[in-house]
């Protein structure tokens, strides 16, 4: 079985090297800083899960903004748990409960680097949240949280199944790069 993360650092001449394989997103996220600290190159962190890569560029002087995620649960516990996740992740969240607090706290424009969809809700309740997003903010994504017994929410940009952190976390950081 193939452990979950492998890393890879990309020279300069564009040649990509195999550095090391790692457990969990937290193990990847602790070996990248400290290559990053000894070789400050491009690294790219691959999920076996998702079959996804997250490209890291070595750090420049520039101050980082934290992305802003918007966050619609239907579960205050676990919109609160997902919050704190992100934001021990560097994120900032606006969290809210339901749809109609969504479109409430969204009259309001701002700039959001990626919605998160939560699981909690009816299908068709989640669909309709989901379409509205489209309409009103076309250029950001979804990432849809879902229940294993569900299917994917076809207007969402990311389908996730919700087994923990991880899998949604590593979407997060990819989009959001």
């Amino acid at each position: 079985m193939l452990p979950p993360f492998d890393i890879f650092r990309v020279e300069a001449n564009g040649e990509v090297l195999w550095i090391k394989s790692a457990e969990d997103l937290k193990s990847a996220r602790l070996a990248l800083k400290e290559l990053m600290a000894s070789s400050p190159h491009e690294y790219i962190i691959h999920s076996h899960n998702t079959n996804n890569d997250l490209v890291i560029k070595p750090p420049t002087d520039k101050k980082k903004i934290a992305p802003l995620i918007f966050q619609i649960a239907y579960n205050e516990q676990l919109a609160n748990t997902r919050a704190e996740v992100l934001k021990a992740h560097g994120f900032k969240v606006i969290s809210v409960v339901g749809n109609e607090a969504a479109k409430a706290a969204l009259a309001t424009p701002r700039h959001y680097s990626l919605f998160i969809l939560g699981h909690a809700a009816a299908p068709k309740v989640r669909k309709e949240m989901a379409d509205w997003l489209k309409e009103k903010y076309p250029k950001v994504a979804i990432l849809a949280l879902n229940p294993p017994y569900h299917q994917e929410l076809a207007p969402a940009d990311y389908n996730v199944v919700l087994n923990g952190p991880e899998e949604w976390l590593f979407v997060v950081e990819a989009s959001t790069a």
